[in-house]
């Protein structure tokens, strides 16, 4: 019965399972045919797949549901979010952002899936760890930049935008972004500093200097 079936899903309390893991749980349960199983759950939305071998399971029995932030992490990983989505996470622009963000150190890519939009930037291995803090989504946890790497990461891979003075970091952030300047006020340098050393961008050096001034 799929009241069984979804009782096993709930061991996987990220809500979310690859196909091995999912084949293994209707074998469990005697089903014979799962691929069959998997077409009839997705039917009935009781799976929503994610990519090939990806699923989130949406459980009638525990209503809890699984954060797009962790979705994110899973889809692609290494991975965190960051740009647009963390920016609009921490109120930071005003506008609401519905397509998840995150940076990588694997190739550019995005996934449309029937729960969102999911896309990713490429880093440099080097900048991968700075700057990441763990947050708490809807009963689960995902990777997430800090603030201070987010608005890195948006002015580093931005490579459409040519800056070349501290006034026009300021009307990036002021004008384009809409970021209110109180709002860096108590930014921690130091990972600005540190990102500045490893990149070798002379807009996240200007960046810096703005801060400095504030």
């Amino acid at each position: 019965m799929d009241i069984d079936i979804e009782r096993e899903l709930l061991k996987f309390t990220n809500h979310i399972v690859d196909y091995a893991s999912l084949s293994s749980v209707l074998k469990s349960l005697g089903y014979k045919s799962v691929n069959n199983k998997i077409e009839d759950l997705m039917k009935k939305a009781i799976l929503s797949p994610l990519k090939r071998g990806l699923y989130v399971h949406k459980s009638k029995v525990h209503q809890h549901a699984v954060s797009p932030e962790s979705i994110a992490n899973h889809l692609l990983g290494p991975s965190y979010i960051s740009l647009d989505f963390a920016l609009s996470y921490y109120n930071l622009i005003p506008e609401r952002v519905y397509e998840v963000t995150s940076v990588t150190t694997k190739r550019p890519k995005s996934f449309n899936t029937p729960v969102g939009l999911f896309s990713y930037r490429r880093i440099q291995t080097e900048l991968f760890p700075l700057g990441l803090a763990i947050s708490n989504g809807n009963h689960d946890k995902f990777l997430i930049a800090t603030v201070e790497k987010a608005i890195c990461d948006k002015i580093f891979l931005s490579k459409d935008i040519d800056i070349q003075s501290i006034e026009e970091m300021r009307a990036y952030l002021d004008d384009d972004l809409r970021i209110e300047m109180s709002e860096l006020t108590n930014l921690n340098r130091e990972i600005i500093s540190i990102y500045h050393e490893v990149s070798k961008s002379k807009k996240i050096n200007l960046f810096l200097k703005l801060i400095t001034r504030l």
